[in-house]
């Protein structure tokens, strides 16, 4: 029984603890004068090359989400003043009550982005820093599944050891 008590705080450290959201890992959390808006991405950390950028817009007045919006998204590397922009919607989010899209990060950095949430006849923006690190080194993006399953056999075999002290003891 103790044994198996000390694999989970093992397994719990061992395991990746971030904290991913549908649309990834909070970004950005901005309030306006009608909504909160905020902003998730995957992968985590964001790197340069193919990124999901998801924004999660709700009421400011009791949080309800609100689905009845447009949202765009404009990027700008101010070292090199590279631009771009993102039109979100719900249909491009698994989870509907995200507006999402797909984003291609060229230059590592810190990014500026502008939120613009258009409803009702109005628009909202709001804007921050996304900092986007260098793109993964390949063999070194797969560390973590490659010392995963020696990993899982050492602890079980520390488990099967305890338990075999336990079971010689005299009762």
């Amino acid at each position: 029984m103790k044994s198996s008590r000390l694999l989970l705080p093992a397994f719990v450290f061992l395991a990746q603890a971030t904290g991913l959201a549908d649309g990834g890992t909070v970004q950005l959390r901005k309030e306006s004068v009608e909504v909160v808006i905020t902003v998730f991405a995957s992968p985590h950390p964001l790197a340069v090359g193919a990124a999901d950028i998801s924004v999660l817009l709700q009421n400011r007045n009791g949080l309800e989400p609100v689905l009845d919006a447009n949202v765009f998204l404009f990027f700008r590397h101010p070292e090199s003043d590279t631009k771009f922009q993102a039109h979100l919607t719900r249909e491009q989010a698994r989870n509907k009550l995200l507006y999402a899209a797909p984003v291609m990060f060229s230059k590592p950095g810190k990014w500026e982005i502008t939120i613009v949430v258009e409803r009702n006849g109005q628009e909202t923006g709001v804007g921050g820093i996304l900092e986007v690190a260098p793109a993964p080194d390949r063999p070194a993006s797969y560390v973590g599944y490659i010392a995963f399953p020696p990993v899982i056999i050492g602890l079980f075999m520390v488990r099967e050891r305890l338990i075999r002290r336990r079971s010689r003891r005299p009762k």
